[in-house]
């Protein structure tokens, strides 16, 4: 799994997009553009401190990146140097802080941020335990495929960047025949990001 260091909107799985559209092929009620975040909690670090999202986002810029999930780390196919090597670019485009979560706990999600040396980066990796956040998302992953193999309540691949706390933009990673977005993440890739997040700008 790749930890990428990603009327109702959803954008579609191609970089090139950073603006409302559909998602292809795929219908499905996923939160919208204009949205508020949910006001669920994350958690992080062990024992965990818990963080209400909307609290969180208040005030400030921020990307909200969701993953399947992994095993304990090190994560062989991680890409977190995606978001890593971008921080200064982020950090120019406004953004305060990466929500990196998934459908782990804390203690999981501790481990990951020591293997991928997040330190005091703009990385924030915390776990969604109960997948309550991916829930209220309407990103869960329930297609046969991952089921099969085990994968249940998991999140399936997304980025989205709040002002605010109100959602600006959505980029989700899944196709037809990659439903949990792993296996092509561009969507929701650093680099992706910051043309949305320029796109998003000049829009407004």
């Amino acid at each position: 799994m790749s930890l990428s260091f990603g009327s109702r909107l959803v954008a579609t799985a191609s970089r090139r997009m950073a603006v409302p559209s559909s998602l292809s092929n795929v219908s499905r009620s996923f939160a919208s553009v204009g949205d508020s975040l949910p006001s669920v909690e994350l958690h992080q670090g062990w024992p965990p401190k818990k963080y209400n999202l909307a609290d969180f986002a208040k005030n400030k810029s921020i990307i909200v990146l969701g993953l399947l999930g992994l095993s304990p780390p090190p994560d062989p196919q991680s890409k977190s140097p995606n978001y890593l090597e971008h921080q200064d670019a982020l950090r120019k485009a406004g953004v305060q802080a990466v929500v990196v979560y998934c459908v782990n706990d804390a203690s999981v999600m501790q481990a990951w941020a020591k293997d991928q040396k997040v330190g005091l980066s703009l990385l924030q990796l915390m776990g969604d335990p109960a997948g309550e956040l991916t829930k209220a998302l309407d990103m869960e992953l329930n297609h046969p495929g991952p089921q099969g193999k085990g994968l249940f309540g998991r999140c399936k691949r997304h980025a989205i960047y709040a002002v605010n706390g109100e959602i600006k933009a959505i980029q989700i990673a899944e196709k037809e025949d990659d439903p949990a977005g792993d296996e092509f993440p561009e969507a929701t890739l650093a680099d992706t990001m910051l043309e949305v997040i320029e796109k998003v700008k000049n829009s407004s």
